[in-house]
C-alpha cells in the first residue's frame, strides 16, 4: 500500500506501560497521564508517494494526536501520520532517524533542547530556603530543517522561544527534546 499524504508507521505499544527502576521493572496504569506516557515515535512501514528520500524501517517521530486519536489507528498497530512537506498545522510527521542515530526534520519542525532547570536552595536539613525559578524558554537550537538559513538562526545557538512552545519528546535513544516549530523560535544567541 502506498499512501498519498501520510507516512504508515508500525507503533507496537501505545503507550509506555513500565519503566525500568535499578534491576526491576515496574508496570505503569497509563489511563492517568495518557498524554505523558505516549509513544511519539515508530517504524516507517511506507512512505508518501513522492517522498525521495529512504524511509523504510527508520524511525519516525510523530505528533501526539496520532496515537491518541482513533481515526489515525488502521489496524494491525499501524497508524497514519499526516505529511505536509511544506509544514503547518497538518503536518504532524516531525523527523525521520536513520539507522546510524541522524535525525532529518520534516516540513518546518526543528528540535531544542531543554533549558537547564534551575535547582531549589536548601538547608543541609533539607527545608527549601528559596524556591527555584522558572526557567527562561530558551534552549540549544539542536537540529533545523533543511533550507532554514532564513530564520537567522543556526544549530548550536541559544534561542527563545514563544511561551507553551516547548513540548517534551522522547527520543528512541532516552535523549529529551523539544519540538516545535521554527516559527515559534523568538531570538538567537550569537557568540
Amino acid at each position: 500500500m502506498k499512501p498519498l499524504r501520510q507516512f504508515i508507521v508500525n507503533i507496537p505499544n501505545k503507550f509506555k506501560d513500565e519503566i525500568k527502576l535499578g534491576g526491576s521493572t515496574i508496570k505503569l496504569v497509563n489511563k492517568f497521564s495518557e498524554f505523558e506516557h505516549r509513544f511519539n515515535y515508530g517504524h516507517i512501514v511506507s512512505a508518501p508517494v513522492g517522498f525521495k528520500k529512504a524511509a523504510i524501517g527508520q524511525i519516525l517521530y510523530f505528533h501526539h494526536h496520532v496515537v491518541l486519536e482513533q481515526r489515525y489507528d488502521i489496524g494491525d498497530n499501524l497508524y497514519l501520520v499526516d505529511y505536509d512537506p511544506n509544514g503547518g498545522y497538518e503536518n504532524h510527521a516531525i523527523a525521520i532517524e536513520n539507522e546510524a542515530g541522524d535525525i532529518d526534520m520534516l516540513g518546518d519542525w526543528c528540535f531544542v533542547a531543554p533549558a537547564v532547570e534551575p535547582e531549589e536552595k536548601t538547608s543541609d536539613s533539607g527545608i527549601v530556603l528559596e524556591l527555584k525559578k522558572e526557567p527562561k524558554d530558551e534552549g540549544e537550537l539542536l537540529i533545523l530543517p533543511e533550507d532554514s538559513e532564513w530564520i537567522g538562526a543556526s544549530t548550536g545557538d541559544v534561542v527563545g522561544y514563544t511561551k507553551n512552545s516547548d513540548y517534551k519528546m522522547e527520543l528512541a535513544n532516552g535523549d529529551t527534546v523539544y519540538r516545535m516549530r521554527i516559527t515559534e523560535l523568538v531570538y538567537a544567541k550569537k557568540d
